[in-house]
């Protein structure tokens, strides 16, 4: 399969990102978590923007809560 055209959402520093496949092939294995992979950089950013505002959603949830309880 060739990759070279790939996207990946990974996981680094706590952080999403979108990434090429020659620039991931640069990182340490151990410097990320592979979350995904998408045939254009659009549906890697698009699922990427997804998830940044599912974990806003979850934060916004918490600190409703944190607040209800003080």
């Amino acid at each position: 399969m060739d990759f070279s055209n790939t996207w990946f959402i990974i996981d680094r520093n706590k952080q999403h990102e979108v990434i090429s496949h020659e620039d991931l092939l640069k990182l340490d294995a151990h410097a990320y978590t592979l979350l995904q992979n998408f045939k254009t950089h659009q549906d890697a950013m698009s699922e990427m923007s997804q998830l940044v505002r599912q974990n806003i959603s979850v934060a916004n949830e918490k600190m409703d809560h944190l607040k209800k309880s003080h």
